[in-house]
């Protein structure tokens, strides 16, 4: 119940930030982008170490990369080489706050890319709000607001294979 009521307001909020919100979009592709952001659930060690690879991979393609986590845990995080938020820089209705998010948010990425294959509206936030010229994420008919690219991978939900999908349809826009 109080989890519905949080969700309710992290909603209600963000519809009216999106009002005023103002961001130049354009179609780009994996050969065209220069900066790449890379959003995602840093909780589990595994599926973190999958997207380290991706942003390898991307690193090998002489792109900038620029990781920033979210860790659901309030302690802080051990050994991770990339910036990230937790709990702790969450208000109440589940926004992300502080220093780290607001740059990350405001940064102009050509790409910005959620890798997150399960709904978290933290991530969300930032997507919908950032300054990225294209932006990719998950599909979800009622996330529109989030992303210019949605990737469906109708059922088949592991990270690699959004991965996969995801270096597949940047590559041939």
């Amino acid at each position: 119940m109080i989890n519905q009521i949080k969700k309710w307001f992290h909603f209600y909020f963000l519809k009216k930030e999106l009002k005023f919100h103002k961001a130049n979009r354009q179609l780009l592709n994996i050969s065209d982008a220069k900066e790449i952001g890379i959003i995602f659930d840093a909780t589990d060690v595994d599926q973190t170490a999958i997207i380290n690879q991706f942003a390898d991979s991307l690193k090998g393609l002489k792109k900038k990369i620029y990781m920033f986590g979210y860790y659901n845990i309030p302690k802080p995080a051990i050994n991770f080489n990339f910036p990230y938020f937790n709990k702790k820089n969450l208000n109440w209705y589940l926004e992300p706050q502080g220093l780290l998010v607001d740059e990350f948010i405001d940064r102009k990425f050509d790409i910005l890319i959620n890798v997150s294959i399960k709904e978290n509206l933290p991530l969300e936030y930032i997507a919908a709000l950032s300054q990225a010229s294209y932006r990719v994420g998950l599909y979800d008919p009622n996330k529109l607001y989030c992303y210019d690219l949605m990737i469906d991978l109708k059922g088949n939900k592991t990270l690699q294979k959004y991965i996969d999908q995801v270096k597949h349809y940047l590559h041939i826009l």
